[in-house]
């Protein structure tokens, strides 16, 4: 049995992930196919700067949606400079 996974390419949206507005769209995208795969891929190749308010509206919203345990069940990061992931981190 194959997984049903998806990858989001954050690059493919913007080198530079900056506004609340955009995180909440890209949020609820992400929500549409949370019952429907298996996993979802953060990638963050190409993305250069994602600003703390991006990060904790579509991460830290995203996890008060669907609880920590599923978060870490579902999503996983790939290709994350270490900006980026101090970013992310502090959106949790």
């Amino acid at each position: 049995m194959t997984e049903n996974i998806k990858v989001i390419k954050f690059g493919d949206i913007a080198s530079s992930l900056g506004t609340r507005n955009l995180a909440s769209k890209l949020r609820e995208d992400v929500l549409l196919d949370l019952e429907t795969r298996d996993k979802i891929f953060f990638d963050f190749s190409g993305v250069e700067v994602v600003t703390n308010s991006f990060a904790n509206e579509y991460f830290g919203k995203l996890i008060e949606i669907v609880t920590v345990e599923k978060f870490k069940e579902k999503f996983a990061f790939t290709n994350v400079n270490d900006f980026i992931q101090r970013v992310l981190i502090s959106s949790f």
